[in-house]
């Protein structure tokens, strides 16, 4: 007996000595096989549930495929490292709300940043700056004040590589974006240190010569901010919030939306904002500034409907559809936007309204009525009961490239309404609605939309953005902080009308 036990005791812990020696499996590496299985399920996701995917299906595909055959060479690959390969999957479904984030421990963020700042100039240059006081800059070399290669890579290839989040984005807010995480140079490239150097390129103010110096990365971060980019509102601070409202001559009004607040968590906001449109009824114009506003509720736009249209008017904002069936949760979420089926509209004008836009109506994309809801409306109107009054000047809305989701969509509701002008430049359009998954493998979270967005001339947001009636781009000067060189001359333009029609 005690033979056997001995002989049981040895082969048990040979084997346990044998599962020993077996390498472990690293929990921040994932299989091939867990790779393609994560990747199936993205795609099948996207083919159910995703109104871009049906629109640009063969690119999604081809560039799954290729990422597929990339990964074909690789045994392992690490969990952080494929959430860049989720990005390039969601990038090209032109969503502009869709996103892909690492959640889990396997590493951590390492800060380094480049020792300057960059700004987006015009259409394709980009500025490199020395970080000055009170918000101001200057150039960083004198006489070379345009980047135009990172370790000899061409700067527009540089950023469509390592920001694939946006490469759909409008022309101006994809150069924008995209400078805004080399200023976060750690968003950019995750691969490096404080203190590894970069050779970099810069061009000379005349483009006829160039030079190339050596920098090291820092610790110290150098952003660049537009004027009045940080502005917000305080209800404790009367002296911010007086940035946020002024009175300019010939009695022109000016305000800033910094961003789309919320009626229910932001009362105190829409009471001083009722308080400053009631100090402008007997003004000459009225300017909204919605620059560098990254969105947030619709709740403005409604606030402002009272003040743009008369009591008769019913006017079509925005329509939508969604992509499936539409539960009561999901009816919750556009109805928060201000979207409704035609059947929730009882008013005889919303639905003349709405009879007349869509016998003229002309989409871009043809959707699938077996795949799609309904149309879902926002009607604007003035409610009867805001208190308000009808503001019949000019009304002039101030937008940039940085312009963002409900802001943008501010700027299309309101657009080609009878005394309202855009002005600035093509807003980064986008109206989705978002749902969040979790890949639980890999430790990553992605979100894209659901619905698919028009504006009024049949375009959807995504990737085109709502274009100006007048055309004004940032100054050297309003990059340096010195002026704010794009309301300046809108000023200008509407002195010129009145001394026009004086």
């Amino acid at each position: 007996m005690q033979k056997k036990i001995s002989a049981f005791t040895f082969i048990t812990m040979s084997i346990l000595l044998l599962m020993g020696c077996q390498p472990k499996a690293n929990p921040c590496q994932l299989t091939s096989s867990t790779v393609y299985h994560e990747i199936e399920q993205v795609k099948e996701l996207l083919l159910a549930q995703s109104p871009y995917m049906n629109i640009n299906n063969k690119r999604v595909v081809k560039n799954i495929d290729s990422i597929v055959k990339a990964l074909d060479k690789k045994e392992v690959v690490d969990s952080y490292k494929f959430e860049s390969s989720v990005k390039h999957m969601l990038k090209e479904l032109g969503d502009r709300h869709a996103r892909a984030n690492y959640i889990g421990n396997c590493y951590s963020v390492k800060k380094y940043y480049l020792p300057f700042a960059l700004a987006p100039f015009k259409d394709s240059l980009v500025v490199v700056l020395a970080k000055q006081p009170k918000i101001t800059f200057s150039p960083y070399l004198e006489n070379f004040p345009y980047l135009t290669h990172i370790n000899r890579q061409n700067i527009k290839e540089f950023i469509a590589q390592y920001d694939a989040e946006n490469d759909y984005a409008p022309k101006l807010s994809k150069l924008a974006l995209g400078v805004e995480k080399l200023n976060e140079f750690y968003k950019m490239k995750s691969d490096l240190s404080v203190g590894d150097e970069l050779n970099i390129t810069l061009r000379s103010r005349d483009f006829k010569s160039d030079t190339t110096v050596v920098i090291k990365l820092t610790d110290s971060k150098s952003k660049w901010r537009d004027v009045d980019s940080y502005l917000f509102f305080n209800e404790k601070d009367g002296n911010l919030n007086q940035l946020l409202f002024r009175q300019y001559e010939d009695q022109i009004a000016y305000i800033k939306i910094p961003e789309m607040y919320n009626y229910s968590e932001n009362t105190a906001y829409f009471n001083w904002l009722k308080q400053k449109m009631d100090s402008v009824k007997n003004t000459n114009a009225l300017i909204i500034d919605i620059r560098n506003n990254g969105g947030g509720n619709r709740d403005l736009i409604d606030f402002f409907s009272n003040y743009f249209l008369g009591p008769e008017d019913f006017k079509i904002a925005n329509l939508a559809r969604y992509r499936g069936e539409v539960s009561d949760a999901t009816k919750k979420s556009l109805n928060s936007r201000r979207l409704y089926p035609y059947a929730n509209f009882k008013e005889p004008q919303a639905q003349q309204a709405i009879d007349e836009f869509m016998a003229t109506f002309e989409p871009t994309v043809e959707l699938s009525n077996d795949l799609y809801s309904e149309y879902y409306y926002m009607v604007l109107h003035a409610d009867e009961d805001a208190n308000a009054f009808t503001y019949d000047k000019p009304i002039y809305i101030l937008t940039n490239e940085m312009t963002f989701s409900a802001a943008s969509v501010f700027a299309s509701s309101f657009k080609d309404l009878k005394n309202i002008t855009i002005a600035g430049v093509t807003t980064d359009g986008s109206s989705g609605l978002s749902k969040s998954y979790e890949l639980k493998n890999s430790d990553i979270q992605f979100s894209f939309s659901h619905m698919l967005s028009y504006q009024k001339n049949g375009n959807i947001f995504d990737g085109i953005g709502t274009a100006p009636d007048i055309e004004i781009s940032r100054s050297i000067e309003q990059i340096m902080g010195q002026e704010d060189y794009q309301l300046k001359t809108l000023l200008n333009i509407i002195n010129n009308v009145f001394s026009t029609e004086k």
